[in-house]
This record gives structure tokens, C-alpha cells and sequence, in this order.
């Protein structure tokens, strides 16, 4: 087997063991239940902001310690922060504990952008990132929909409790954990542990040096060379510099900042609209939560597998793509608002999921590809972290109603309103090509 497959497969199985939760589908009807018994209006307003809120203020460590300790560590701290998450929430809990889980749930998001830069990191060719992508990423939401489907299938047919959920979440956390440990580690990072051709002088000029190596988005023979944290901050702005008056990284750059935001704030409240839905008519909503997670989350499974290994230029097609994608995640969105079917919102979810993961392996994959020097962890964080920003200006404003208290159901009409600002931008993108070619 290939090098690079055998990496690929050791990350897949991590990232699947990783997002192994079952209560993840009925967390929010397990604060809500009589076993916890915290109301809604909490559970939306005083809990789940933590998460946006410990996220984005750690996420600047972690893509900064992510290099320094040489990516691996920071793999193994997302499994172990994610065991913390679960211990605090068994019963009994108490607002604090699940406030405390929250912060912690936010240290594992905090530290997801590490496996994705462990795997660009150990993968020294760019013209395998399109299929490394989506064979990880695809992984990933595999094992949210075992997950997914582990759950539903608990629940509806074997009625266990949710609490029992919460014990399999943190068995599946102990194998991600376990699973980390057998990584191999990675011996080079970019900007503390760097790298310098053998055969250079003392002196090498940094840019003109990776220039060369990755031309031709193939590997280079190289040996360790230690750096000052001066010049690692000087490099910091440069690599940033580099990447974002790149128009073409800048495009997925903004793509990514404010669609992973509106996803984050999706999968967060989507069971707090659904339970809205079920409570308003429980006849004819029925929650199927964990189902339709699986569904979701299988399709944007296949779509990531197919994404990565299709062949097309993305150069000449991706503002049709992004255009096309963003305006059917703005209709899917807005259609959760205006419906009263529990149902309906199922399937314009599962079809957001789709929609979602697909550009989410394009902007990932060609981000990685023409980024000029391998500063993945970096320049992955900086865009992740806008991203949280975003999605905590809207949590600040409208879900805990620093302006005005907006019910769930308007929320989604926000998000929907972001996704179509999207599509506007890539639609004048291509206009503007047109028009000078």
C-alpha cells in the first residue's frame, strides 16, 4: 500500500472513532428531559453559546501550538477534550457542569482543524490533497452517521434512555483516543520545527525556497533547521499576506469564513427547531432526529468521496459551483422558516448537508493545493476562526437577543439571508469574468 493511502486510512479511522457520538442526534431533548430537566430557553441562551463562545477564543492557540508541537498532540487533545465533555455531562448535571462541557466541547473544535493539517502535513505531493480530502473528510461524516443511525435506532426501537447515549458517546471518544496513539508522528512543521534543502547555503531565502519545492506540487529532500519566534511572526504575516492577495485562496477564503459559520450555528440549533416543530404539533412531527442525521450525513459522506476524486478545473469552474451551491443552501434555509413540517425542514437539511459538504472539499482541498508555502494549520485557523467570529455575532445579537430575542425559526431565515449574500458574490464573480475574457 501507498504511503500516502496508509496516512490517509490512519486519519479516516480516527476522524470516524472521533465523531462517534450518538447523543450528539438528542442532545438537546437529553437537557430537556426529565432526567436533567433544564427548559428549553436554557438549554438555547445560557448553554449551547458557550460552545461558539470557547471556540473562538481558543482557536487562535490551537492553530499556533498545533505547529509548534508538531500536529499529532493536538490530535490526541480532541479525542481527550471531547472524554472530558462527556464525564461532565452524566448524571447528575448541573447548569455549571454542562456550561464547563460546553467549554470543553469548544476545546475539540478548537482542535479539529489539527487532523485535517496532521494529513496535509505528512502528505508531501498537492496532487493527491483533492482525494486525501474527501477520503477524510468523507470518513468523517461516516462516523456521524453511525452515529446518527446508532442512535435513532436506540431510541425509536430499543427505547433507551438518552443518559445511556451519553456512556457510548464517551466509549466512542476512548477509541478515537486509543486510535491517536498510533498516528505516526510528524517530524517537521513549517514554521517551528522547519525545514531547509541540504543542499543550501546558511543562509536561504524562505519563499524562493518553497517557491521552487512546490512548483510542480511535488515533495522535496529536506533536514531540520530551528527558527527564532521573531521570524515566525514575521512569517505569520507573510504567509497571510501571501494567501489572502491571492484572489483565488481570497475567494474560497470568504466562502469559507461566513458558510462554515451559518453551518456551525445549523448544527447547533437544527434539534432546537425541531423540538419547536414536535412541540407545536407532535401528531404529525415526530422526531426522527437520529435518522435524519444519518441520511445527512452519508450524503455529504458520498459527496465528499466523489468530490475528491473527480477531475475538473476548478480554476474555471468554481465560481458556477460556489454560485450554484450557495443559492440552494439559501432556499433549503429559508424554507425552514416559512414551514410548519417538521418533515420539510428534515429534507431541506439533509439537502443543505449535501450542498455543504461538497463545497466544503472543494475550498479545502484547493485552498491546500495553492497555498505557496505549507502553512495549512495557519491559514486553515485564520479562516476557521472568522468563521466562529461570524457565528458568534450571531449567537451574541439574535440567539441570546443582545438586540432582539429571535425565535429559532427566524435564525434560520438569517443564515439562509448569509448563503444568498454568497451566492450574489460568486454570481458578480462571474459576470465579471465574462466580461474580460
Amino acid at each position: 500500500m501507498e504511503e500516502w493511502l496508509k496516512i490517509t486510512l490512519c486519519v479516516s479511522l480516527f476522524a470516524t472513532f472521533r465523531d462517534f457520538r450518538p447523543v450528539d442526534s438528542f442532545y438537546t431533548s437529553y437537557l430537556t428531559s426529565p432526567a436533567v430537566n433544564f427548559t428549553a430557553e436554557q438549554v438555547t441562551e445560557d448553554i449551547y453559546p458557550i460552545n461558539s463562545y470557547a471556540t473562538t477564543s481558543l482557536i487562535i492557540i490551537m492553530f499556533l501550538v498545533t505547529d509548534f508541537l508538531l500536529y499529532k498532540p493536538i490530535v490526541m487533545l480532541d479525542a481527550l477534550s471531547s472524554m472530558v465533555m462527556f464525564l461532565l455531562i452524566l448524571q447528575p448535571v448541573t447548569l455549571l457542569k454542562s456550561k464547563l462541557s460546553m467549554v470543553f466541547l469548544g476545546l475539540t473544535s478548537a482542535s479539529e482543524l489539527a487532523y485535517m493539517s496532521y494529513a496535509y502535513a505528512k502528505i508531501r505531493d498537492r496532487k493527491l490533497y483533492q482525494k486525501m480530502t474527501g477520503i477524510v473528510r468523507g470518513s468523517n461524516l461516516l462516523g456521524k452517521c453511525l452515529s446518527s443511525t446508532f442512535a435513532q435506532i436506540a431510541v425509536s426501537v430499543f427505547h433507551i434512555e438518552y443518559g445511556v447515549l451519553v456512556y457510548i458517546s464517551l466509549a466512542g471518544s476512548i477509541a478515537a483516543l486509543a486510535f491517536s496513539f498510533f498516528l505516526p508522528p510528524v517530524n517537521v512543521s513549517i514554521y517551528f520545527h522547519p525545514e531547509s534543502p541540504k543542499t543550501a547555503k546558511p543562509k536561504v531565502n524562505y519563499s524562493t525556497f518553497h517557491n521552487q519545492c512546490h512548483k510542480d506540487l511535488g515533495p522535496c529532500l529536506v533536514e531540520k533547521s530551528p527558527k527564532t519566534v521573531r521570524v515566525v511572526f514575521d512569517q505569520l504575516h507573510s504567509e497571510l499576506r501571501d494567501a489572502y492577495t491571492n484572489p483565488y485562496l481570497l475567494n474560497y477564503g470568504i466562502w469559507f469564513a461566513f458558510a462554515t459559520g451559518v453551518y456551525f450555528q445549523v448544527m447547533t440549533y437544527n434539534d432546537v427547531l425541531y423540538l419547536k416543530l414536535n412541540e407545536l404539533n407532535p401528531v404529525n412531527n415526530k422526531l426522527y432526529n437520529g435518522g435524519v442525521d444519518a441520511l445527512a450525513f452519508i450524503c455529504g459522506a458520498l459527496s465528499s468521496y466523489f468530490i475528491g476524486f473527480l477531475r475538473v478545473d476548478w480554476k474555471s469552474t468554481s465560481d458556477l459551483f460556489f454560485f450554484v451551491g450557495s443559492l440552494l443552501s439559501c432556499i433549503t434555509l429559508c424554507v425552514c422558516y416559512v414551514t410548519t413540517s417538521l418533515n420539510l425542514v428534515y429534507i431541506m437539511y439533509i439537502m443543505f448537508c449535501f450542498v455543504f459538504q461538497s463545497m466544503n472539499v472543494v475550498a479545502r482541498s484547493e485552498t491546500a493545493k495553492h497555498l505557496k508555502h505549507d502553512s495549512f494549520a495557519f491559514i486553515f485557523g485564520v479562516v476557521y476562526f472568522i468563521s466562529l467570529v461570524v457565528s458568534s455575532v450571531i449567537t451574541y445579537l439574535f440567539v441570546q437577543g443582545t438586540i432582539i430575542a429571535v425565535p429559532v425559526n427566524l435564525q434560520f431565515l438569517i443564515y439562509g439571508l448569509i448563503n444568498g449574500g454568497l451566492a450574489i458574490w460568486f454570481f458578480f464573480r462571474m459576470c465579471k469574468k465574462k466580461l474580460y475574457s
